[in-house]
């Protein structure tokens, strides 16, 4: 496709880092896209104090596991190179997508063990908040195509723009569109004492957050939707949601730090990274 030309994957040398790679390969085939493999030797400040050949040995073993890596990754027909440097692995990895002009950049999440949810540190968010470069985190073992891809929208125009950037890049024409809004519970009805008014008020708010999504789903011309009322808040609604449906991809769009109403300056984001089991893609349109 056009424009697809750069992946950059970091990588941290983890048990889990071939689903990262095989992700990255899987899309660079379907895209014709060249993979850059980042990997940041960061030992901190006294890194300065340490010998050269210190750090020649470090970055050979680094390059000797990701080839022994990619060993298990079919990496026929792609193009790639690996790049190892001293720095923190989230600057490393958004100079070197700015550098390249990559238009994605793929990471993984540290798997816990007994089904739990894959947690992010904070090098994952530094790299959503300024990388301002599309981003996947990869939770899961790459098991081929995405099958069940949601796309979650603010009803933003830059929502939109990653239903349009997923479908591109996934080469998948069919993904639903779902807008949560949070209800008036039965606590905020009695704190105000509306508790008596509690059908008036809970009808309104959802006749208005229908008539919103409604005026979304017209400007853009959108197919597949739904809406999705929750009592416990907009963050548990998605979760539930996508804990329900089996999603194995959830896409997000943001205009970024800057935008205080947009997914990645709050919360949502954040608490989506770190609670859900499903990969996700993070839109961010560049500047």
């Amino acid at each position: 496709m056009k424009g697809f030309e750069n992946i950059v994957v970091g990588l941290d040398i983890s048990k889990h880092s071939t689903y990262v790679l095989q992700k990255a390969f899987t899309l660079a085939k379907e895209n014709s896209s060249k993979v850059t493999i980042v990997h940041a030797i960061d030992k901190g400040w006294f890194s300065e104090l340490f010998s050269a050949s210190n750090f020649e040995e470090l970055k050979s073993h680094a390059i000797t596991t990701i080839k022994e890596q990619l060993s298990h990754v079919d990496t026929k027909e792609v193009e790639y190179d690996i790049l190892i440097d001293k720095d923190s692995g989230s600057e490393l990895v958004v100079k070197t997508a700015k550098e390249l002009n990559a238009y994605l950049i793929i990471i993984g999440a540290n798997e816990k063990d007994h089904d739990e949810v894959a947690v992010l540190g904070s090098t994952a968010h530094k790299i959503a908040q300024n990388g301002r470069v599309p981003m996947i985190i990869v939770k899961n073992p790459c098991e081929g195509d995405y099958k069940n891809i949601v796309a979650f929208t603010d009803l933003s125009e830059t929502s939109f723009k990653s239903l349009v950037f997923a479908k591109e890049l996934l080469n998948q024409e069919r993904i639903k569109t779902v807008y949560t809004y949070k209800q008036m519970g039965e606590i905020a009805l009695k704190y105000y004492n509306e508790d008596k008014n509690k059908q008036k008020i809970q009808q309104g708010i959802k006749e208005k957050e229908n008539a919103k999504f409604g005026n979304f789903i017209k400007e853009y011309d959108l197919k597949d939707t739904e809406i999705v009322e929750s009592n416990l808040g907009v963050n548990s609604g998605l979760v539930n949601y996508v804990k329900s449906n089996n999603n194995d991809l959830v896409v997000l769009g943001s205009n970024g730090v800057s935008n205080p109403n947009s997914f990645v300056f709050g919360s949502t984001t954040s608490f989506l990274m770190e609670n859900l089991k499903s990969d996700l893609l993070i839109y961010v349109p560049k500047k």
